[in-house]
């Protein structure tokens, strides 16, 4: 992280927040941090408007609102001829173990949340798919007992993050989940302590060791204390949120512009102009299998500014032109 990068987080307070004032500087923008750590306010002659973390202005309230709730996501999507995966709201237990004896590779996740939490992804035994049920539903943000969890088919392939403001998508990574590289010294326990070291210098989340990154290593025939051969790649979870340790890779030059274009549609489906659309897909060079698994209507901008690999994008500033120029306009 530069000088001028710790100045902006420092006044900002809040690593999304001061993406957009750092824009807002370079583009001659004025702005004020109301509250660090959560809101600003920008200006341009006349005109000035709010971004509350990640919130922007570009995302009407119903927009909001069905992004929220994953099932009206799949809903409004499928309606409009967009893949997505199979899905069903699963009101009690026994909904779930019926889901996961007829789809078999399942994901069990809260109908409303952010960050990953509480997303169980490939569940083994009648035992596992309980107790991601009932993860699911502690953390669901959503009042209703009986639509507080999801049951979704899962969908093979890797994950990407496609940004789309109006009628351009304006970033493309890859998102892999957390994972360590052996040395052929360290057991794999070191190794998550030594990558989190690192990813604490970067103002990023650490690798978390639960109850679901034992399974996933289980499931290698591996455990904390296996230590992987040198440049060995080990997978620590299924999920590929920052939040629970992933990384990403800037890779749009690679996307084949039919994804392009259904990330632009899904937009367009939810009747907004600015969100994240998070795409599964087999082959991204060309057109293949592939669903949209959710969509974000207050994308974090991180996952395009702190890369693996490749060249951080600046997506802040096309969005600051963007609003800026509907202001004016």
């Amino acid at each position: 992280m530069t000088e001028g990068e710790k100045n902006f987080l420092k006044e900002a307070g809040n690593i999304h927040l001061s993406y957009y004032i750092e824009a807002a500087y370079k583009l001659g923008i004025e702005y004020h941090v109301l509250v660090p750590g959560l809101m600003a306010e920008f200006k341009i002659k006349n005109k000035h408007w709010y971004i509350i973390n990640t919130v922007t202005p570009l995302v009407p309230t119903p927009s909001t609102t069905i992004c929220k709730r994953k099932n009206l996501t799949h809903m409004v999507l499928e309606k409009n001829g967009i893949p997505v995966p199979k899905q069903e709201i699963l009101a009690c237990e026994i909904d779930a173990i019926k889901f996961f004896h007829n789809y078999k590779n399942i994901v069990i996740k809260p109908s409303q949340q952010l960050g990953g939490k509480g997303v169980s992804l490939l569940p083994q035994s009648e035992e596992q798919v309980l107790n991601a049920y009932k993860n699911a539903f502690n953390l669901s943000h959503n009042p209703d007992d009986s639509k507080k969890v999801i049951g979704e088919e899962f969908v093979q392939g890797d994950n990407y993050r496609f940004l789309v403001l109006g009628e351009k998508v304006i970033g493309v990574v890859r998102r892999k989940a957390a994972h360590i590289v052996g040395n052929g010294e360290n057991s794999i326990r070191k190794l998550i302590e030594l990558k989190n070291e690192e990813r604490k210098k970067n103002i990023m989340l650490p690798i978390v060791i639960d109850n679901e990154l034992v399974l996933k290593l289980q499931r290698n025939n591996m455990n904390l204390e296996s230590i992987p051969q040198k440049d060995e790649e080990v997978i620590l979870r299924y999920n590929c949120n920052l939040t629970t340790g992933g990384t990403t890779e800037e890779c749009q030059s690679e996307v084949n512009d039919f994804y392009n274009q259904l990330a632009i549609r899904a937009i367009k489906a939810l009747d907004t102009e600015f969100g994240g659309v998070d795409i599964i897909a087999e082959n991204i060079s060309k057109p293949s299998k592939c669903a949209i698994n959710e969509v974000n209507y207050n994308p974090g901008l991180r996952l395009h500014y702190k890369v693996d690999k490749g060249q951080k994008t600046e997506v802040a500033v096309p969005i600051m032109e963007y609003i800026r120029d509907k202001y004016l306009s």
